[in-house]
């Protein structure tokens, strides 16, 4: 039975093919406690590749098994298109993620889905914010477009995962949505400020596992030239700004909510989002953050699954 005194947030950040490191941890909770995660959470947020693991969470499907979407996946989601012209396409092709996307993910309309759930996405057309919800009832929030709750868990996930320069955006309701990264790689300021608007709680009330998919320690070196290929590095850059974002949102939510904000991110070399040598690397440290963080693990979701 849940503790009705205190509201549990997992937040779970972008990042391309890191999202290994989230399956793998989350993976390592459920075997851990015998819970599924969906059970140990009031609130689940995600961007990017943390929604597509933050919509199988809400399904009740088994992380192992997300573990092995990254792992049998990846390779055919980010492979390059072989007459791709770089100023005129985007890296990846969009349908290879719908598919895999499909094959994962069930097609429920948001509005069918009990779990408080919020997928983040950026609407480029307008340059506004932009997050779906699933149904939770009265609770809706002012203050950010929300649409219809006829729109399919995957739909949303899609939109969630459509990282400038690698995808295509999303069109969904007559908006042109893009990746959630743009704006809240690191969900956790966001699900904070649901948690207290939405779900009217206070930041006493509330306790949230945030998790991320690496920080890089050696993104950039001095150097002479600085334009965008030379020095900034193209697709690079996008990733240093979702590394940026994440290290801010994750300042913040520290400061709101104090001791009850719980941040587990290994330091990593600079992968990009499309990297496909460091799965089992990831898989390997998400595992030793669960053995270092599970005593801290466990009290942020213990009364919720008790």
């Amino acid at each position: 039975m849940k503790n009705k005194d205190t509201f549990h947030i997992l937040a779970l950040d972008g990042g391309g093919t890191r999202g290994i490191y989230t399956a793998q941890l989350l993976a390592k909770i459920e075997q851990a406690f015998g819970t599924r995660i969906k059970t140990c959470f009031d609130l689940i947020a995600g961007t990017s590749t943390g929604a597509i693991i933050a919509g199988a969470a809400v399904s009740d499907i088994p992380m192992q098994d997300i573990v092995e979407l990254f792992d049998t996946e990846t390779p055919h989601i980010f492979r390059r298109r072989w007459y791709r012209i770089p100023l005129f396409l985007s890296k990846y092709p969009s349908e290879q993620l719908a598919k895999v996307i499909a094959k994962h993910i069930p097609a429920t309309p948001l509005g069918e889905i009990a779990t408080p759930l919020m997928i983040t996405s950026s609407e480029i057309a307008r340059s506004e914010v932009h997050i779906f919800r699933s149904n939770y009832g009265s609770h809706d929030s002012e203050g950010t477009p929300t649409t219809s709750k006829e729109v399919c868990l995957r739909d949303a996930i899609l939109a969630s995962c459509a990282a400038p320069i690698f995808f295509a955006p999303k069109s969904i309701d007559n908006l042109l949505l893009a990746d959630g990264c743009l704006w809240a790689n690191n969900p956790s300021t966001i699900a904070a400020t649901e948690a207290l608007s939405a779900f009217r709680k206070e930041p006493r009330e509330i306790r949230m596992l945030s998790i991320g998919t690496g920080h890089s320690t050696n993104m950039y070196q001095q150097r002479r030239g600085w334009g965008f290929i030379t020095g900034w590095g193209g697709v690079k850059l996008t990733s240093y700004v979702m590394t940026l974002q994440a290290q801010a949102s994750a300042h913040t939510a520290k400061l709101l909510l104090r001791g009850n904000y719980l941040r587990v991110s290994p330091e990593i070399g600079r992968w990009e989002i499309d990297n496909l040598t460091q799965l089992d690397t990831l898989k390997s440290l998400a595992e030793r953050d669960f053995e270092r963080h599970a005593k801290e693990i466990r009290t942020f979701i213990s009364e919720a699954s008790e």
